[in-house]
């Protein structure tokens, strides 16, 4: 049995996560298009923070999370800065995500089954089916538009995939 390199495939986890998240945002209007005309919202849907990535990308929970921190701190945001700022979140937590699977990956390979999409799977109920909803910055799953839950879980299905395809191609790529 060969010995998991922890360390390594942490650093591999983190550059995959920036690519699964890369990939993730790329998906996402295309998802949502898609859903909408499966699931067509109310515009007060459409309203709601997390339920338009593609018409108010700065409503959604990481640009509120930038918000509520900026109005704390006394400071005022423009919309660049809070769209950056969204930004460097969204990356920051792909790469610990990927970073995090990435050392799983190591520890157990059964974690990798599903080509990572079940892996995604996850990292959508730990983040916007729960955390988020339960730190008051998006409403719970039941409580949005289906079609914001369907391009919003779907996204995090091809972040799960495509953090585990590059994972791969980099272990096999770096360890050879």
């Amino acid at each position: 049995m060969k010995q998991p390199q922890i360390l390594s495939g942490i650093l591999i986890g983190a550059v995959s996560g920036v690519v699964g998240a890369y990939v993730k945002s790329f998906v996402e209007p295309p998802l949502q298009t898609l859903a909408e005309s499966i699931f067509p919202p109310t515009p007060a849907e459409k309203k709601m923070i997390g339920a338009d990535i593609s018409g108010q990308p700065d409503h959604m929970p990481p640009a509120e999370m930038v918000q509520a921190a900026a109005d704390a701190a006394g400071t005022d945001l423009s919309r660049p800065q809070k769209m950056a700022a969204q930004q460097a979140i969204h990356y920051t937590l792909g790469a610990g995500l990927g970073a995090v699977y990435g050392a799983l990956a190591e520890i157990s390979p059964a974690v990798t089954c599903g080509a990572g999409v079940p892996a995604g799977a996850v990292m959508y109920g730990l983040t916007h089916a729960t955390a988020v909803p339960a730190t008051g910055f998006q409403a719970w799953p039941w409580q949005l538009p289906p079609s914001a839950v369907l391009w919003e879980a779907g996204s995090h299905l091809a972040y799960g995939l495509m953090v585990e395809l590059t994972r791969r191609s980099l272990t096999a790529l770096l360890r050879r």
